[in-house]
C-alpha cells in the first residue's frame, strides 16, 4: 500500500515533494491544522483525501484541529515530572483564559532546567523554565491578559575530566554555529582531506575506529557504510538521512550538538554521503527543537555558498544536496523505518526488516541512517586515523561517549566521557550525587524502552554490551536519577503509558501489550495489586 501511495503523490507532485511536507508548511504557516484544511489540499494535490487525513492524524502536531489562538505545552518527561510539571500543569489551566490551549509534550530537551514549557503556535514557539518565579509569572500573565518574558533555559555543558577524552567537546559551543568559527577550529578539514582521496578510504578509517552507532542499537558504522556502498541501487540513487529526531526524554544529546557543533555534524554528514556515493541527504530534525531547526536551516545556506555543498563540493566533482525536513511529534519516527516512510510522506507505520534501509531504504534506494552522534565522530575519526579512536574505550563499546544526567543529582548537564566509565562515576563524581544528602534509589538509561537500574548496578560500565548484560541498554544515554522517595511504580506507570500512546500500532504486543501494562500498574497504584501482577 505504501509503495502505491508513494507512486501517486510522485505522479502528482514529483520525487521533491510530499503530502508530509506540504501539511507541515501549512501548519507552519496557519498554526494547526482543521478538516477543512485537509479537504482543500487534497483537492490542490490532487490526492485521496483520505490519504491526507492518514497522513495528518498519525502526527501529533498534524492531526490537532487547536481553536485557541496560542498552544501553551507542559513537558511530562521524567525529569520535569520529578521538577513539579504536574501541578504546574493544574495550575496554568486553571489560570489559561479560553484563547490558551494546555497540552503536554514529551522532552524540550532542557532537562536539567525543568519544569519546561513552551508557549506559542507554528514552528517557533518560546521555550522557558517554569521554575524561579516564571510559573507565578506566567498565571498572572494570562489572568490579566499582559506579557510574559523569560529567558530560554540552557543545559550546562561541563568539561571532560581529560583531554584524552575529549573528541566531540573540542570543536564546540554556541559560536560554532558560525561557518568562519567553525573552519577556524578546523571543521571541514577531514572532508577536505577525503575529497582527495578515495571513498573507500572513509569507510576504511570509520571500520578500523570500530565506532557503533550512537543511537540506540549500536549497529558497526563502518559495516553500515560498506553495505550501502556495495549495495546495487536500481534508480541509481543512494541516500544518507541524518536521524535527528532525538525523542527520549531526559536525552539532550543531539539538541547540543545540532546547536552548538552543527558544522561538525553536517561535515560528518557530508564524508557519509561521499563514503558511499550518495547525492541526496536529509536531516530529520525533532519538531520539539525549534532553536535547531531554525539554525540548520542558516547552516545549510551558509555552508552551500561556500561551496561546501551543492555542485561539486570543494571543487572536487561530487555533489551532496541536503534538506531540513521537521517531525511533528511521532515518536516512533526515531524508529529508522517509520523516519523513512515519514520523508516519504506516507504514514509513518514501522516496516519489517529485512530489507534493511542499507539495502533498501528511501525510495526503495541504500539508504545510511546514522545518528547524529554518529555523524559528529566521523571527522575526528578520518582526520586522526581510525586506530586513534579505538585505543579509547572498553570491550566491544570503543570511543567516547556524550551523556546527559538530569533528575536527583547536584550537577545535571551533559558530559563527555570514555566508554567504560561506570554508572557510580557518572552519578556520584561527575554529576556530583544525590541533592540534600538524600540516597540513590535509581537511574532510567536508554529512554522508556531501556530500563531502570537500582543501586546494585552502580558498579556496570557504561558499554554497550555491559548495560544489556544488567538488564538495560545503552540507548542515546540520557540518564534520569531516582532518589530514595520517588515511586518506581509511578515511573514505570509513565514509561508504559508513554509506550501505549507513542505506538504506531502495527505490531499487538506492543499496541496491545503497553495498554494492558498500564493498566497493571494503575491496579498496583491503587492498591488492588496482587502477586501475579510482578
Amino acid at each position: 500500500m505504501s509503495a502505491n501511495l508513494i507512486a501517486l503523490q510522485n505522479r502528482f507532485l514529483g520525487r521533491g515533494e510530499t503530502v508530509y511536507d506540504h501539511l507541515a508548511r501549512l501548519r507552519e504557516q496557519k498554526g494547526a491544522l482543521a478538516d477543512e484544511d485537509l479537504l482543500a489540499l487534497s483537492r490542490q494535490l490532487n490526492l485521496p483525501p483520505a490519504h491526507v487525513r492518514s497522513v495528518a492524524k498519525f502526527y501529533d502536531e498534524l492531526r490537532r484541529d487547536e481553536p485557541a489562538e496560542q498552544t501553551l505545552r507542559v513537558c511530562n518527561g521524567e525529569s520535569c515530572a520529578l521538577a513539579g510539571a504536574a501541578a504546574c500543569r493544574e495550575r496554568l489551566e486553571r489560570a489559561a483564559p479560553d484563547g490558551v490551549h494546555v497540552a503536554d509534550v514529551t522532552c524540550l530537551g532542557y532537562c536539567g532546567s525543568g519544569p519546561n514549557a513552551a508557549l506559542g503556535s507554528g514552528s517557533e514557539p518560546r521555550v522557558f523554565s517554569l521554575a524561579g518565579g516564571a510559573l507565578e509569572r506566567l498565571e498572572q500573565a494570562l489572568s490579566d491578559d499582559s506579557e510574559f518574558s523569560a529567558e530560554e533555559p540552557k543545559n550546562v555543558i561541563h568539561p571532560p575530566r581529560s583531554e584524552r577524552e575529549t573528541v566531540l567537546l573540542s570543536r564546540f559551543g554556541p559560536d560554532f554555529a558560525e561557518l568562519a568559527v567553525a573552519r577556524k577550529a578546523g571543521v571541514y578539514r577531514a572532508l577536505e582531506t577525503a575529497l582527495s582521496g578515495e571513498p573507500a578510504a572513509v569507510i576504511e578509517a570509520i571500520k578500523t575506529s570500530r565506532i557503533r552507532g550512537r543511537g540506540g542499537a549500536g549497529f558497526p558504522a563502518g559495516l553500515k557504510l560498506q553495505t550501502v556502498a556495495d549495495a546495487p541501487s536500481k534508480s541509481g540513487d543512494k541516500y544518507v538521512v541524518v536521524n535527528a529526531d532525538e525523542g527520549d526524554a531526559g536525552a539532550f544529546i543531539d539538541k547540543e550538538l545540532l546547536e552548538q557543533a552543527p558544522h561538525t555534524v553536517l561535515e560528518g554528514l557530508i564524508l557519509a554521503a561521499f563514503a558511499v556515493g550518495a547525492n541526496q541527504g536529509f536531516v530529520y530534525l525533532r519538531g520539539e527543537y525549534p532553536r535547531a531547526l531554525s539554525l540548520w536551516r542558516r547552516v545549510l545556506d551558509d555552508a552551500e555558498a561556500a561551496g561546501l555543498l551543492g555542485d561539486s563540493v570543494m571543487g572536487s566533482g561530487f555533489s551532496f544536496h541536503v534538506r531540513v525536513v521537521p517531525g511533528h511529534g511521532a515518536y516512533i519516527c526515531g524508529e529508522e523505518t517509520s523516519l523513512l516512510r515519514s520523508l516519504e510522506g506516507v504514514p509513518a507505520q514501522v516496516s519489517f526488516k529485512p530489507p534493511y534501509p542499507a539495502i533498501e531504504g528511501y525510495r526503495g534506494a541504500p539508504t545510511v541512517v546514522n545518528n547524529v552522534e554518529t555523524l559528529a565522530a566521523y571527522p575526528y575519526i578520518v582526520q586522526d586515523g581510525g586506530e586513534k579512536y579505538a585505543e579509547l574505550g572498553l570491550g566491544e563499546s570503543r570511543g567516547t561517549k556524550l551523556v546527559s544526567i538530569s533528575g536527583h543529582v547536584n550537577q545535571p548537564g551533559l558530559f563527555e566521557v570514555e566508554l567504560g566509565t561506570t554508572l557510580r562515576t557518572l552519578v556520584f563524581d561527575l554529576a556530583g550525587g544525590i541533592p540534600g544528602g538524600k540516597q540513590f534509589k535509581a537511574m532510567q538509561i536508554g529512554g522508556p524502552l531501556g530500563g531502570i537500574l537500582g543501586a546494585e548496578h552502580l558498579d556496570v560500565p557504561l558499554t554497550f554490551e555491559d548495560l544489556t548484560a544488567a538488564g538495560g541498554m545503552l540507548g542515546h544515554a540520557g540518564i534520569v536519577v531516582f532518589d530514595e522517595h520517588v515511586d518506581l511504580v509511578e515511573i514505570g506507570r509513565g514509561l508504559m503509558k508513554f509506550c501505549a500512546v507513542e505506538s504506531c500500532g502495527k505490531c499487538f504486543p506492543c499496541r496491545i501489550g503497553a495498554v494492558r501494562a498500564t493498566e497493571v500498574f494503575d491496579k498496583i497504584l491503587a492498591g488492588r495489586g496482587e502477586q501475579a501482577d510482578l
